[in-house]
C-alpha cells in the first residue's frame, strides 16, 4: 500500500516521487534504504547479513587514515561519468596512485518508499560486440562480470511496439523470421534483410576506434588523418521500420546524434538494437563494477565534495574535505556545469579549461519508474522494448523484477521507461503522466495495476545530448581527451567522443590512461 499523503494530494493514486538533488549539482542523490546495508543491497529473508550483490553501490570511503595533506596521488578522477571510472580502473591496474572523487554517493539503486529503483536505464549496448571496448574489458577482466550480472534471459528478445505493432525480434533466426512474417506480411523480407545488415553497418568505424585520434580534429594533418580512417560517405542506414527504430534509439545510445555523428545511429544504436545488454542497474551498475576494479587495484574512493580546482605548471590542486590535495594531473569526468563550478574564481588557466568544456547540452534522458503487479502486464511483453509512434517521441522500456529495499520477495515487475526531454525540463508529474498516456494503447491494463511510480529527471548516468553545429559542412563537436588549455587536465566525460556513446567513454578512458602514464614518467607496473 502507498501512503496517500505522498501522492501530491490525490487520494487512492500510487505515490509519485522524484530523487532529491544536491544544492550544488543537478544530479540525483540516492537515498539509502533504512534497513539495507550501506551499499543499498536488500537483505534476503532469513539472512543475518546481506551477501554481495551486483546491485551494490561502492563502499565509502576507502581512504586510509593518513591526513589528506600527506597523501600522495598521481591522478585524481573527478566526476561520476563511466569514462572516469574506467580510467581509474586502468590507471590503478597500471600502477599509478589514483584518487576517485565521484562528487556524489553514486549507487546502482536508490530507495523510493521501500522500492529499489535503478539509477540508470537497465539496457546498455553490448560492449563485447563493440571493438573499441574490448581492449579495456579484457585488461580489466570485466567481461565475465558483465555476463554474470546480466539481467536478461538467454531467450529474451528486443521488441518493437506501436499502436498496431507488437514485433518481437529474438536472436534465433527462424523464430525472428516467423515473427516478421506474422507482423509485417509482405514487408517481412525487406525488414529481415535490413536486420541482417546491421552487423556490418557499424564496422565501417572499426579503423577509427582501433586507434582513435582526438576529436574534433585540429589543423591540416589531423584532418587529413581523420579523413583516411572515417567512413566517407558513412554507410546508409536501412529504410523502413528498422531505420526508424535506429533513429529512435540513437539519442538513448549516444550524446551526439544527427549528421555530424552518423556513428550514433549506424554503430551504437545498431548494436543496442541487435543485442541489448540488460543489467538491472544499467550504466550505473557498470560504473560500480569499474570502481570495484579500481579499488581492488589500489585506488582510493571518497564521496567528499571538492572545489577550487587550481592548476600550476606541473600539478593540479583542489580542496577536499577541508584540505588541499595536490596531484600530478586531474581527469574531469563530469558535465560542463560541474567543470565551471570546480574552476570558479580561478585564473587564466582555469578559465581556459571552463571555456574548452563549455558545450551546450540541448536535451537529456529522463526516466519514469513504475512498479506494476504482474497481472497488469501482458505475458508477451519482452524485457527490452522500443515504443514508436507516440507524439512525445520514442520510449525505451525495460521490464525487470521489482526489488524491495528491505529484501522481502516481490512478485511485482518494474517498468523503467526512458524518454528524451529538453535540457531544462523539470516537471516530474508531467513526465509520469506523458509516459502513462503513451503506454496506454500498448499496455491497456497497465494503469490499473501501478502500485508505485517515481521520476528521475536527471539520472546520474542518463544521456546528455549535445547541441550539434549548424550548417551543411559542420564538423563533429566534443571534448578532446587531453585539454588544450593545460596538459595536466584530461577529460573522460560523455562529451569526449560523444557520437560513440558508452564505447566513446571507454575510448576516452584509454586515451586518459595513456596520457597519464606518459606524464607520470613511470614505467607501467601491473598492480595485480
Amino acid at each position: 500500500m502507498t501512503d496517500p499523503k505522498e501522492n501530491n494530494g490525490t487520494p487512492g493514486q500510487p505515490s509519485t516521487t522524484s530523487p532529491s538533488t544536491s544544492p550544488s549539482s543537478s544530479f540525483p542523490v540516492p537515498r539509502e534504504p533504512p534497513t539495507a546495508t550501506r551499499s543499498g543491497i536488500p537483505t534476503p529473508p532469513g539472512a543475518s547479513r546481506p551477501p554481495p550483490s551486483p546491485f551494490a553501490s561502492r563502499r565509502v570511503p576507502t581512504l586510509p587514515d593518513k591526513p589528506l595533506q600527506r597523501r600522495v596521488y598521481d591522478v585524481a578522477i573527478i566526476g561520476p561519468d563511466i569514462g572516469g571510472a574506467a580510467a581509474a580502473a586502468l590507471l590503478a591496474k597500471r600502477g599509478l596512485r589514483v584518487l576517485m572523487v565521484p562528487l556524489l554517493q553514486a549507487g546502482v539503486a536508490r530507495d523510493s518508499e521501500g522500492w529499489l529503483l535503478p539509477a540508470a536505464h537497465p539496457m546498455i549496448p553490448p560492449l563485447r560486440q563493440l571493438s573499441g571496448s574490448i581492449f579495456a574489458l579484457d585488461e580489466l577482466g570485466l567481461a565475465a562480470d558483465l555476463q554474470r550480472q546480466s539481467a536478461g534471459t538467454a531467450t529474451g528478445a528486443f521488441q518493437l511496439l506501436g499502436e498496431e505493432l507488437r514485433l518481437s525480434l529474438p536472436s534465433d533466426q527462424l523464430r525472428r523470421r516467423a515473427e516478421l512474417r506474422r507482423e509485417l506480411g509482405e514487408e517481412a523480407g525487406a525488414a529481415e534483410a535490413a536486420l541482417e545488415s546491421l552487423e556490418q553497418l557499424g564496422r565501417a568505424w572499426d579503423p577509427f576506434v582501433g586507434e582513435p585520434p582526438p576529436l574534433p580534429a585540429r589543423g591540416f594533418f589531423e584532418r587529413r588523418k581523420l579523413r583516411k580512417i572515417l567512413p566517407n560517405p558513412p554507410p546508409e542506414v536501412p529504410q523502413g521500420l528498422v531505420g526508424e527504430a535506429l533513429h529512435a534509439l540513437a539519442p538513448f545510445a549516444a550524446s551526439l546524434v544527427g549528421d555530424t555523428a552518423p556513428e550514433a545511429t549506424a554503430r551504437e544504436a545498431a548494436a543496442l538494437f541487435r543485442a541489448p545488454l540488460r543489467l538491472w542497474g544499467g550504466a550505473a551498475q557498470l560504473a560500480d563494477l569499474l570502481r570495484t576494479k579500481a579499488e581492488t587495484a589500489g585506488a582510493h574512493l571518497t564521496n567528499e565534495s571538492c572545489s577550487r580546482l587550481r592548476l600550476s605548471r606541473k600539478s593540479a590542486m583542489f580542496d577536499l574535505a577541508g584540505a588541499e590535495v595536490q596531484v600530478n594531473l586531474v581527469v574531469l569526468a563530469c558535465p560542463p556545469q560541474t567543470v565551471r563550478e570546480l574552476c570558479d574564481g580561478g585564473g587564466r588557466s582555469e578559465r581556459a579549461v571552463v571555456e574548452e568544456a563549455e558545450l551546450t547540452i540541448e536535451r537529456k534522458e529522463a526516466l519514469a519508474h513504475f512498479v506494476v503487479r504482474t497481472e497488469g502486464l501482458p505475458q508477451a511483453l519482452e524485457e527490452a522494448a522500443l515504443l514508436l509512434g507516440d507524439p512525445v517521441g520514442p520510449l525505451v522500456i525495460s521490464a525487470v523484477p521489482a526489488r524491495r529495499a528491505r529484501g522481502e520477495a516481490a512478485g511485482e515487475r518494474l517498468l523503467t521507461v526512458g524518454r528524451i526531454v529538453e535540457a531544462g525540463f523539470s516537471d516530474a508529474a508531467a513526465l509520469l503522466a506523458s509516459v502513462r498516456k503513451a503506454l496506454d494503447p500498448v499496455l491497456p491494463f497497465f494503469d490499473r495495476h501501478v502500485v508505485h511510480e517515481s521520476a528521475d529527471l536527471d539520472p546520474l548516468h542518463g544521456q546528455r545530448i549535445l547541441k550539434p553545429h549548424e550548417g551543411l559542412h559542420s564538423e563533429p563537436i566534443g571534448l578532446r581527451p587531453v585539454s588544450a588549455a593545460h596538459e595536466r587536465v584530461l577529460f573522460a566525460s560523455r562529451e569526449v567522443y560523444p557520437g560513440f556513446g558508452l564505447e566513446g567513454s571507454i575510448l576516452a578512458a584509454r586515451a586518459c590512461a595513456t596520457q597519464a602514464l606518459d606524464l607520470s614518467g613511470r614505467k607501467q607496473v601491473s598492480a595485480t
